[in-house]
């Protein structure tokens, strides 16, 4: 299992294309997305074909009841509807919504794996995806980090990584809990935790 900056990325197996874009999401936002998962053996909750049993998805794990996670999930997710034809994105979905390039959107997602409201999930086209994305981390610095920052409330600090990282350091493959950031804070200013 692969690792930036601490966080797990699961790209063993993704096609380049989607390795490339879960590794520049995991550089860009490792404070923030606490584990993005790529190449899994397994079909729909429908038994229905997944492009996650090829290597053509991503799924990139926030909390929608996060403000903070769904602002970022909010972004992605315009952000892969926008540039889908340029990123080959087939298909996105996150916290109830879906978007397609067949059947456009976004409209009400019901279908398997429930609302996906711990995670963004990406599906590319079929089609050369061998080829790296061109211009993918720009627009994610200038289009999706930007916005996210100026945001507000503790946007900024988070992505600077004040509270620490997403995910326990001491088990990566989980998410902090709500009060463990602001106890990591409080340890770096020198301060007794709650």
């Amino acid at each position: 299992m692969g690792h930036v900056n601490g966080m797990i990325v699961q790209s063993e197996g993704s096609r380049p294309h989607v390795a490339y874009i879960m590794k520049a999401l995991a550089e860009t936002f490792p404070n923030i997305i606490w584990k993005i998962g790529g190449k899994v053996a397994r079909t729909t909750w429908g038994g229905g074909f997944s492009a996650h049993s090829v290597g053509r998805a991503c799924d990139i794990y926030l909390d929608a009841g996060d403000p903070l996670d769904k602002r970022l999930g909010d972004l992605l997710f315009q952000m892969f509807q926008t540039h889908g034809y340029n990123f080959k994105v087939e298909h996105t979905i996150w916290d109830g919504q879906q978007w397609s390039q067949s059947n456009g959107g976004p409209s009400a997602y019901t279908g398997s794996g429930g609302a996906h409201r711990d995670h963004v999930h990406v599906a590319f086209v079929d089609d050369r995806l061998d080829e790296l994305p061109t211009g993918f981390s720009w627009i994610v610095e200038q289009y999706v980090a930007r916005r996210y920052i100026d945001s507000g409330g503790d946007a900024a600090d988070r992505m600077d990584g004040i509270y620490g990282k997403a995910f326990d350091p001491k088990k990566p493959n989980h998410r902090l809990t709500s009060k463990q950031p602001r106890k990591i804070m409080l340890r770096k200013m020198g301060m007794p935790g709650d």
